[in-house]
């Protein structure tokens, strides 16, 4: 696939960082994920998620930290991922996998016969009052939904529209404040984007409206599931390094529906392009022209643009030089650390938790103790993870202030959406979206 300014290229280890992947953790074996073929399609190998990390943190770290507190389960998600893949071949893997199967046929029924009410009319979405965009996917987990609404806001922006973000806006996981992605999304858009959250869009959009009028354009944070809502223009994201779930639907794999149904996008954009090699996205791209009728419109690579270290902002080689740890909450850890091994000069650890992982004040200060035991002169987190972190930092012994913690550097990179290609398209697409209505 040719890019605008060139082929897309895979991202190389650049002898800097760790190539086999962040200590204490099993090495990335290059095994072909998703690899069982659905019928007329040809299998995309891209990396599994890196493990977990290992062994207990220094002064109370978290050592193997993560997991599903609090469900009387012990598995964490590294661990399912390892089921889903058929790599975990442990008796008590066999069994827990053929459990999965068995559910696997009353999540697809359930899931068609939605779908089915809505392709016959029997149920019917709901206009709301201003143009609509949804964002969306296929699978549980992270495709890099939020930083696209974030990016797509934007250039809507440019256009001199007005968007407002609507999303599920449940709870975060501790129930005490609004979910991840909300607080991550009104952090990085500022006063100037209203972000509404709640399980109802359409309640969400007359709130809004009521508000701020001069909103334009609705955005729907993972939307293509919510179909009770009518969307202008249905765009779905497609991560290259995790694409189609393990090829199951959920609980067997991460598979929100069947991938057939991917026809019902508009548009679909493949993000992490830059992720996997040429020939695995040219497979890919063929793949999904098979399912959809058309090519993807777009192809995106994520960047670290900067880092933030309290209200400062640093520049994008600022870990060249510098030894790290790193703390995730993520659905796509592999990712994020394939990234940080490419910009820091020495990745020491890695903790990875499940995603919303609800921390604690204890912990955060286990994991600043572990990073300092370590050597590292900063510990990396996500932004989706300090706002959780934020409130927490205060309640620590002694008192940190909430800028970079009192004990280690954080820093919290500041990622940007690259199109590779495509860019213009979308733009095409985005104005006659806001066009379409008076």
């Amino acid at each position: 696939m040719a890019g605008q300014g060139g082929g897309v290229q895979p991202v190389r280890p650049t002898g800097r960082g760790l190539a086999a992947g962040c200590p204490g953790r099993p090495r990335d074996r290059g095994r072909a994920a998703d690899a069982k073929a659905r019928p007329g399609l040809g299998a995309v190998e891209y990396p599994a998620p890196a493990g977990r990390s290992r062994g207990a943190g220094a002064g109370g770290g978290p050592g193997r930290t993560g997991g599903n507190r609090g469900t009387g389960l012990t598995m964490d998600q590294s661990q399912l991922y390892d089921i889903m893949r058929g790599e975990d071949t442990t008796l008590s893997g066999r069994a827990i996998r053929l459990g999965l199967t068995v559910m696997q046929p009353g999540y697809r029924l359930a899931v068609a016969a939605r779908n089915r009410l809505f392709d016959v009319g029997l149920r019917k979405p709901l206009q709301l009052l201003r143009p609509t965009i949804s964002v969306g996917n296929l699978t549980a987990g992270g495709t890099g939904k939020t930083p696209m609404v974030i990016e797509l806001a934007r250039r809507l922006i440019e256009q001199g529209s007005h968007p407002a973000v609507l999303l599920r806006g449940y709870m975060s996981k501790g129930g005490d404040g609004p979910s991840d992605e909300a607080a991550q999304l009104k952090n990085e858009l500022g006063s100037s984007v209203p972000v509404e959250p709640d399980p109802s869009r359409a309640d969400a959009a007359r709130r809004v409206i009521k508000a701020h009028p001069e909103v334009s354009v609705f955005l729907l944070d993972d939307g293509f599931q919510h179909r009770q809502v009518h969307r202008d223009l249905d765009i779905v994201l497609i991560d290259a390094t995790r694409p189609f779930g393990f090829d199951h639907l959920l609980p067997r794999g991460l598979l929100r529906e069947p991938v057939g149904n991917l026809g019902r996008a508009d548009a679909v954009i493949v993000t992490r392009s830059d992720l996997v090699d040429p020939q695995a996205l040219a497979k890919l791209d063929q793949q999904i022209t098979q399912l959809t009728g058309r090519a993807p419109i777009a192809h995106t690579a994520s960047r670290w643009t900067g880092f933030r270290h309290g209200d400062d902002l640093l520049p994008a080689d600022h870990l060249r030089d510098l030894k790290v740890s790193a703390v995730t909450a993520i659905g796509n850890p592999g990712a994020f650390e394939q990234m940080l091994r490419t910009q820091a000069g020495r990745v020491l650890a890695c903790h990875d938790l499940d995603d919303h992982h609800h921390y604690t004040a204890e912990q955060i200060r286990g994991l600043m103790t572990d990073a300092l035991a370590q050597k590292a002169d900063a510990l990396v987190v996500t932004e989706k993870d300090w706002v959780k972190w934020v409130p927490l930092l205060n309640r620590l012994p002694g008192g940190s202030a909430p800028n970079s913690g009192k004990d280690v550097s954080i820093l919290r990179p500041v990622l940007g959406v690259e199109f590779l290609d495509g860019g213009q398209a979308v733009d095409q697409l985005l104005r006659q979206v806001t066009e379409s209505r008076p």
